[in-house]
């Protein structure tokens, strides 16, 4: 009989062995369908998370962002179907006060050190900088830590891309502050960065400290200005943000109001030995003078062109020329002329306390003999001479302009001639009828062809207060006292300088009634005793024509010459001469 026990025994055995294997690869497929399921539901936000299973017991490890997420993870796996048992063991990323992230951008590439919150937030930098700087090395230094701010990324890609225009930069976040240094890749880079730093930054973000090295010029270093009317337009380069800006001040001053467009750029280069403050302001010196015109600066070299304003702005510039430069700066070319002005206009005016000349005459000989001939016409009468020269003056300009200088001198205080383009202006008040005729006679038939005149002049009534002796022998030695009466040389024949003090004189007789005057003639020593006797008293004959002819009863008048009897002044020298050749009046008792 069989030994039933010998044949159950290794059964049983086998049977247990089989069951043991059974549950020991079902237990592994349980674990390993617990860290599948786990994994996946931590994924799109916990990747920190490191996880362990043991049967149905989970084991969280690893450092948390911040305390929400470690407790976010912990409620994640707890929820899971056929989770036993939740061991937490994660910690916390050390805690990061200010928050730093760091990048710096060298000719080896880019570096990143600093800290991010999580590997999502490193993985999208790199992909952001990367994009931005396609190709170029990165190294990765960043560590995890707590106490980011939000919106790092996007903090982050406003700086990084500067390094667009960078050669060689640092970007750098302390919590919510982004500050930017580095060395431009040119000229043109320096303006787009800053245009790019300008703008506004992400939420919760401030620009601290901008600190860009402009590009180096080695070439052809330069700057220019052009002024107009317009306003006046700056180009050329700038070593640094407070010279262009004190550029832009000094052409903002040039004229008030002035419309500045500044076109200038950041470029480090300046030429050795030039103060480019300095020359940008010397230049712009000579364009406050300048309607128009254009300075450029070349390494050291300055150029000029354009127009002066005025005759006086003409003399200025030539002035600064002619003193040189302090900056560094050596002239090259300047081609300066005078405006044309249009239309063309001159004036003068007369008054109790002067005579003013204004507006513009063709050129510096014109002005001067202008002045001359009116010290002539009017005496010791101060002279203000306003004129200057420029371009754009009609054909025989001067010949009109004398012409209403001439009538000027037949007009009391209170007249004005006025030569505007080829129009002549006359407005005042003679000082007798004959005096009328003449200055309308002259406006209508002696001014140059093409010319036209607006004569507005009338007689001034004699007052009817008579001034006694003593009154009419001052008022006469006081015009006396300030002008004289002109001869031709060796002559008898009144210059027309002198036409306008006889009319004076002539009102001056009319207001003293019925008192009568003695007209003398004196001269100098040259010539023979009885020539110079003959002709003072032809001269003293034509004064007393002239002052019939203007209103004063000839049975008033007598005529006398002394000759070179009576001197006043010692005739060995020409001052003395000069004051010995006169006419004096003196009231006859």
């Amino acid at each position: 009989m069989v030994n039933w026990k010998s044949w159950i025994w290794p059964g049983l055995a086998a049977v247990a062995c089989l069951t043991a294997l059974a549950m020991w690869f079902r237990a592994d497929i349980i674990e390993a369908d617990l860290r599948k399921r786990a994994l996946l539901a931590l994924e799109p936000h916990q990747g920190w998370v490191q996880l362990s299973v043991r049967g149905r017991d989970l084991r969280l490890t690893g450092l948390a962002p911040d305390e929400p997420s470690r407790a976010k993870a912990l409620e994640i796996v707890q929820a899971l179907y056929g989770v036993r048992v939740v061991n937490n063991a994660s910690g916390l990323l050390p805690l990061e006060l200010p928050y730093r992230l760091l990048a710096e951008k060298t000719e080896h590439g880019v570096t990143l050190s600093g800290f991010v919150p999580n590997e999502a937030t490193r993985k999208q930098v790199i992909a952001d900088l990367t994009a931005m700087l396609p190709g170029i090395a990165l190294l990765d230094q960043m560590k995890l830590a707590r106490g980011a701010p939000d919106h790092l990324t996007e903090l982050a890609d406003f700086g990084l891309a500067a390094f667009s225009w960078f050669s060689t930069g640092v970007v750098e976040i302390s919590d919510t502050v982004v500050k930017v240094s580095g060395q431009a890749l040119n000229p043109e880079d320096h303006e787009a960065v800053l245009s790019a730093l300008a703008a506004p930054l992400p939420a919760g973000g401030t620009l601290g400290d901008v600190e860009i090295t402009p590009a180096s010029v080695t070439e052809g270093y330069g700057w220019s200005a052009e002024i107009d009317a317009q306003g006046i337009n700056l180009a050329g380069y700038a070593p640094s943000p407070e010279v262009r800006q004190q550029i832009v001040d000094a052409a903002m001053s040039v004229r008030s109001g002035v419309k500045v467009v500044d076109g200038m750029r950041f470029a480090a280069g300046v030429p050795v030995g030039v103060d480019w403050l300095a020359a940008s302001s010397e230049a712009m010196s000579v364009l406050s003078h300048l309607a128009e015109g254009r300075a450029s600066i070349r390494g050291n070299v300055l150029d000029l062109s354009g127009q002066a304003a005025t005759s006086d702005d003409f003399r200025k510039v030539q002035q600064i020329l002619d003193d040189g430069f302090s900056s560094g700066l050596v002239l090259g070319t300047a081609d300066i002329g005078i405006v044309a002005v249009s239309p063309f206009e001159w004036s003068a005016s007369r008054s109790d306390a002067g005579l003013v000349l204004d507006g513009f005459v063709p050129g510096e000989a014109t002005r001067a003999r202008l002045a001359e001939i009116a010290g002539l016409k009017f005496g010791a009468l101060t002279i203000e001479d306003r004129q200057k020269t420029a371009n754009g003056a009609p054909k025989e300009f001067e010949t009109a302009v004398l012409a209403a200088l001439q009538a000027l001198s037949r007009l009391d205080d209170d007249a004005e001639v006025r030569v505007n383009g080829r129009k002549v202006i006359v407005r005042g008040e003679v000082l007798n009828p004959a005096a009328l005729q003449v200055v309308k006679q002259a406006m209508a038939e002696d001014l140059p062809q093409g010319y036209e005149a607006d004569t507005q002049v009338a007689v001034r009534p004699v007052p009817e207060d008579v001034l006694d002796s003593a009154s009419c022998q001052r008022r006469l030695d006081q015009l006396t006292g300030a002008n004289s009466v002109l001869f031709d040389t060796a002559q008898a024949n009144i210059q027309p300088h002198s036409h306008g003090f006889l009319d004076h004189i002539a009102f001056a007789a009319s207001q003293c009634g019925n008192i009568r005057l003695e007209i003398s003639g004196h001269t100098d020593s040259d010539g023979a005793e009885d020539a110079n006797l003959d002709l003072s008293e032809r001269r003293a004959a034509s004064v007393i024509e002239f002052l019939v002819e203007a209103g004063v009863e000839a049975d008033r008048l007598s005529a006398i010459g002394y000759g070179e009897a009576r001197p006043v002044a010692d005739n060995g020298t020409s001052t003395g001469k000069t004051a010995n050749r006169r006419i004096e009046f003196r009231v006859l008792k």
